[in-house]
């Protein structure tokens, strides 16, 4: 069982206390019990702040996850060091949302949103909010699904019909990944992102330092921060994109790699 004080001595505000102690109490609570627990839906900082603090954890497995891979609010699962967890053992749920096309105006994430807040659901009981041409969808924990599926007949003035589904039943349109090949001088994290969203190295230390790049769920300040193949990094504002295959040094002394790019 692992103290939760111990932990707490990491925190720097009382939101991340509130946080620690919640993770805490799933991850032992999932080894006294032998069974698989999960955090509510975190947004993208929470979710790089609770990675960093579990990364070296032994006793349990974790898993992040939140409906989608195209998600950027996750639940974390964890479960005993002798258990697989997989995307099914979630207890996430999504809402399908129509409206008529014909007859209505366009409707925004903030108006989908509002309406569920409007029904005295907690934010963190809500992951992603995916607008699409004829449906939106709205990932929600499994407790609240029901009472969503039942109760959302209108966003905002705009009459809708919702139809609750499990993730797997999800169509959901896939972005699409494509492969851009590249030099650079070093697979440092200022030269990556340079190069890969065709920046200045000057620009892309300014994001780096602004605190807006994530490496793998963990937020990096460090513009010498070494990245390697198979690394994810996000760029707050400009997209996000994979490190594939690292190629051979050049005759001028670069390094060929390839970026995986989601557009």
């Amino acid at each position: 069982m692992y103290s939760r004080n111990e932990f707490l001595k990491k925190a720097t505000n009382a939101d991340e206390k509130l946080i620690i102690s919640k993770v805490i109490d799933r991850i032992n609570l999932c080894i006294k019990r032998h069974e698989m627990t999960f955090t509510d839906f975190l947004n993208p900082t929470e979710t790089a702040f609770v990675y960093d603090l579990i990364k070296g954890i032994t006793d349990v497995n974790f898993m992040i996850f939140g409906g989608s891979d195209e998600c950027e609010r996750n639940m974390i699962g964890f479960s005993p060091e002798y258990m697989e967890i997989s995307e099914s053992d979630f207890p996430i749920m999504a809402i399908k949302v129509k409206r008529n096309i014909k007859f209505s105006s366009e409707l925004s994430h903030r108006d989908y949103l509002g309406s569920m807040l409007g029904m005295g659901i907690e934010r963190d009981k809500t992951g992603d909010i995916f607008i699409f041409d004829e449906y939106t969808i709205l990932f929600v924990s499994e407790s609240i699904s029901d009472y969503i599926g039942t109760n959302l007949t209108k966003v905002g003035r705009t009459s809708v019909k919702t139809e609750v589904l499990p993730i797997s039943n999800v169509d959901m349109p896939k972005k699409n990944i494509v492969e851009k090949r590249s030099t650079v001088s070093s697979m440092r994290l200022d030269s990556i992102i340079g190069s890969a969203l065709n920046m200045s190295r000057g620009k892309a230390q300014d994001y780096i330092k602004a605190m807006k790049v994530n490496v793998n769920w963990s937020l990096v300040s460090s513009t010498s921060h070494i990245v390697k193949e198979g690394d994810m990094i996000s760029v707050r504002g400009k997209g996000r994109f994979k490190i594939g295959e690292e190629g051979r040094m050049t005759k001028k002394d670069r390094m060929g790699v390839t970026f995986l790019m989601y557009v």
